[in-house]
């Protein structure tokens, strides 16, 4: 047989109560209201009887939507208060990673257009960031200004870029020459023949 504390109280066990189970007298008497913790208050219902001994009835179903209810609050606060330490850090990472890829498109756009080899841009990206410091500031219009910071100061990476390629140590870097198109060279044979007869 269930004992009698079983049989008048209803308990909520939740993780926000750490010390155990909260007990809620089933039914209450109207000065005795205060006595329960707050949130709970609202699961109980004013019962219209000539007894004032017998003043609230609790709703066990309004009863586990409060306890529901606390353990979604207390998890979004948990989730809060996390967001708040790690998003700093994730937002600081995500606007460097940022930064980054400006800087290695820049490098690469200027790497091809100075004609340095296809297959070796990874090599004269690293030598070039091993020997100058690279600064991407985002303008209003949401674009990266990118600049190399060498030893005479800010220059633009073309210009850096173009040194680097035209230096004896650049020249292993560059790619070969186009060859000249059959079509050029089918018409300069022409018209060299033309001009002997």
């Amino acid at each position: 047989m269930a004992s009698p504390d079983l049989i008048h109280s209803y308990y909520i066990h939740s993780a926000i109560y750490p010390d155990g189970p909260l007990r809620l007298p089933r039914r209450i008497a109207t000065d005795r209201l205060e006595a329960i913790p707050e949130s709970y208050r609202a699961a109980y219902d004013y019962i219209e009887e000539d007894d004032p001994g017998r003043g609230y009835e609790l709703s066990t179903a309004i009863a586990d939507v409060i306890r529901d209810g606390e353990a979604e609050l207390a998890s979004l606060k948990a989730q809060f208060e996390k967001l708040q330490v790690e998003g700093p850090a994730k937002l600081a990472a995500v606007k460097q990673q940022m930064r980054d890829d400006a800087i290695n498109t820049t490098l690469q756009l200027s790497l091809a257009k100075a004609g340095a080899h296809e297959g070796l841009v990874e090599g004269v990206m690293a030598i070039l960031k091993k020997r100058n410091e690279f600064e991407a500031e985002k303008s209003d219009n949401g674009t990266y200004a990118v600049l190399a910071r060498t030893s005479l100061g800010l220059a633009p990476v073309d210009r850096v870029v173009q040194q680097f390629m035209q230096s004896e140590e650049g020249a292993a870097y560059r790619g070969k020459p186009a060859a000249p198109s059959a079509g050029n060279n089918f018409s300069r044979l022409q018209s060299g023949l033309k001009r002997r007869h």
